[in-house]
């Protein structure tokens, strides 16, 4: 900006000769990335057209089966994508699903089926769903599952089909969750404000001036302030991410086993039954 007469003006800048001042990209890039567009959009109307061939009734076994065997999320959903079923509906799946104790997630979705256990609420770190599967009494009825859980007994020392054992797995995981949950929004919290305070004090120490919001008392108070608020916040919020990984470590140490092999009993199951003859699939 330089003056005009008094006033200020802009003088145009030009490139040097032959510079090239473009955002452009080589005619290859492009090329290349509309070949593989093409490619992702090949396979995945291939997969679908695969799909299609399958018999609605098999569909339908593939689905509940999924339902029965997927682990849920750390939101309680057990997610499925629509496009491995082409030949059900939304509502189709929706009943399928209640056939087996699940029900849809209607909001939120972002193109998937989210399906939750009945009786749980999705999303709540204290009430989600952390098990999935059937239930305990429709668990024990497998010879397979039982074999399962009884080589669990032997192994690690509890019984996953035990109601009471994997009660305490489902709440301790629900309070390690909520309150991993809320260490994280502390931490987050006190990051923001000790990096904020930070830079007011850095900027502070190099203009020579009191960082802006300490203007009250003398010059030392303001600065000691400040650097306490910077320090503090970045301390307290590293050691509430501290926190929040110790929970972590101790959930999976103390529960996520109990719920590992329960999920192991699932499958076994699940695997009998496919291959139990003259029953196919449900």
């Amino acid at each position: 900006m330089v003056s005009c007469g008094g006033h200020p003006c802009r003088l145009p800048l030009a490139a040097p000769p032959g510079a090239d001042v473009g955002f452009g990209f080589p005619w290859w890039v492009w090329l290349v990335t509309g070949l593989f567009a093409v490619l992702a959009l090949y396979a995945a109307w291939d997969t679908r057209r695969q799909r299609t061939k399958v018999p609605r009734a098999e569909q339908v076994a593939e689905l509940k089966k999924e339902l029965r065997t997927g682990a849920p999320n750390a939101r309680g959903h057990v997610r499925v994508t629509p496009g491995r079923f082409p030949a059900l509906t939304t509502a189709e799946a929706e009943r399928v699903a209640n056939e087996v104790g699940f029900a849809r997630q209607a909001h939120g979705t972002k193109g998937l089926w989210l399906f939750h256990r009945e009786g749980t609420r999705p999303g709540s770190a204290e009430s989600s769903d952390v098990r999935g599967g059937p239930r305990l009494d429709e668990l024990r009825q497998s010879t397979a599952a039982r074999r399962t859980a009884a080589w669990s007994r032997e192994r690690d020392g509890f019984d996953p089909l035990d109601e009471a054992t994997l009660k305490a797995a489902e709440d301790g995981v629900h309070k390690l969750r909520a309150k991993r949950d809320r260490l994280v929004m502390g931490a987050a919290l006190a990051l923001l404000a000790g990096a904020f305070t930070t830079v007011a004090v850095g900027a502070a120490w190099l203009n020579g001036t009191l960082p802006h919001g300490f203007t009250t008392g003398s010059d030392w108070s303001a600065y000691v302030l400040g650097h306490i608020v910077a320090a503090g916040g970045l301390l307290l919020g590293g050691h509430w991410i501290r926190r929040g990984k110790q929970a972590m470590r101790e959930s999976r140490t103390r529960h996520q086993p109990v719920i590992a092999a329960y999920r192991d009993a699932v499958l076994a199951r699940e695997a009998e039954s496919d291959h139990r003859p003259g029953t196919g699939q449900e």
